[in-house]
């Protein structure tokens, strides 16, 4: 896992990416449950979306969205392990 903790230059920040598990960017929590499950070959991936929208609107598909960073434990044959969520 020595993704770095950045996209790469021209990529976009809202994009699927594998990520070191030590990274700065990913959440102590997240990083204590994944070290205390992942295997070698395992991968740990950033999947940012954005959240249901909120306030009175909310109903109708209208408000404010989130960001919703989902952090996936894959395999080493890609197969999900575990999944982890982080809300701004």
């Amino acid at each position: 896992m020595s993704a770095p903790a950045h996209p790469p230059e021209g990529r976009a920040d809202d994009e699927d990416r594998a990520v070191d598990v030590h990274a700065p960017e990913v959440p102590a929590s997240v990083r204590q449950a994944v070290l205390a499950i992942a295997q070698p070959g395992d991968q740990l991936w950033r999947c940012p979306s954005r959240s249901a929208p909120r306030g009175a609107l909310g109903i109708l598909g209208v408000g404010r969205r989130g960001v919703v960073i989902e952090w996936w434990l894959l395999d080493a044959k890609g197969d999900l392990i575990e999944a982890f969520w982080e809300t701004d």
